[in-house]
């Protein structure tokens, strides 16, 4: 985990002296309730629409903050402005093998790359079923625009299905079990099909409230958790935050993704967060004992911490403890962590 260290010296600079954000204005558009439900095809990528087209790097090149990638996939959805019907309970014929469901389906949990930095807001709640649901919005602190917007959902515990009880749906092996359920052999998607459309509309149109197009078939989370919560927030990110965020994500070139997240307020970090994600596509992963995880993470897989003894889960947490109890990112090598 050599990395962590070239990171946390990096994240530690722009804490101490501050950073220069890109600031291109963005259109902000408004939208109020649609009266009639309205259903229509679309494709799409999770990129930002306003996002700064981004250069090929050169050696001397320095690293733009909010000048960020996101997921470059390209779906095709069909998306409603109201609550579709839940099939949740049901077990249609199906109409797929494994094999070929898995090449018609597609959703990503690649987190924003590059280096972000602003204004941090955070909203949480328990939402339908006793899901819990947490909403975090950055913004770009001369302008206010929405930089990004992440929905994070725990499921209900008990859940019916113990094996998910309490677990992260984005980031564990949740959206594979919903993959494999014949529910979805009609709308092939996921709950993070869902949440990723809605996140992309928030940060393209620079708001959280109004009606927002859903995915068919991947409504109840987007619908009952993001966007109540979300637009709670309104108000609050009309002005600046005490809290600062400072969130930088790597591809390491090896099938994963290193993220590390920090919050301040004044200058004293108050939380820090690292993951590791695997890859979207099993082949990119370098090591083949490691492919049965893509499109989870480290930290939440629930399948890689058992076979591992939970042991990145310790690593990651006695790290961030330091970080925090010490008020640096610069962690003795030598400190048992």
């Amino acid at each position: 985990m050599k990395h962590i260290k070239g990171m946390l010296v990096f994240i530690g600079l722009f804490i101490l002296v501050g950073c220069a954000p890109d600031q291109e204005p963005t259109k902000q558009t408004t939208s109020g309730p649609q009266e009639t439900k309205q259903v229509k095809q679309v494709t799409v990528t999770n990129q930002t629409t306003s996002a700064v087209e981004k250069q090929a790097p050169t050696k001397n090149d320095e690293l733009i903050a909010n000048q960020l990638t996101f997921d470059s996939h390209e779906y095709t959805y069909e998306v409603v402005t109201g609550a579709t019907q839940t099939t949740f309970g049901t077990t249609p014929p199906a109409k797929y093998t494994p094999e070929e469901k898995k090449e018609k389906m597609f959703w990503s949990n690649q987190p924003p790359l590059g280096l972000m930095t602003g204004n941090y807001y955070k909203n949480e709640g328990v939402f339908t079923g006793g899901n819990y649901g947490i909403v975090e919005i950055i913004t770009e602190p001369e302008t206010q625009r929405i930089l990004n917007v992440e929905f994070t959902e725990f499921a209900s515990d008990p859940y019916y299905d113990t094996r998910y009880s309490g677990v992260n749906k984005r980031l564990s092996d949740y959206p594979e079990f919903q993959a494999s359920n014949t529910r979805t052999d009609d709308t092939l998607v996921t709950v993070v099909n869902g949440i990723t459309y809605v996140e992309k509309q928030m940060r393209d149109e620079n708001r959280v409230t109004g009606n927002f197009y859903t995915v068919r078939g991947s409504s109840t989370s987007a619908r009952e958790g993001l966007m109540p919560l979300a637009a709670e927030m309104d108000t609050w990110l009309k002005e600046p935050s005490k809290e600062t965020y400072i969130g930088y994500a790597e591809d390491l070139g090896n099938g994963l993704i290193a993220r590390l997240q920090v919050i301040t307020e004044e200058q004293k970090i108050k939380h820090v967060s690292y993951d590791e994600y695997f890859s979207d596509e099993q082949e990119k992963i370098t090591e083949t004992a490691l492919r049965p995880f893509y499109r989870q993470s480290k930290y939440y897989s629930p399948g890689y911490n058992k076979q591992t003894n939970n042991s990145f889960i310790h690593f990651v947490d006695a790290l961030t403890k330091a970080i925090t109890t010490q008020q640096t990112l610069s962690v003795n090598e030598e400190q048992e962590l």
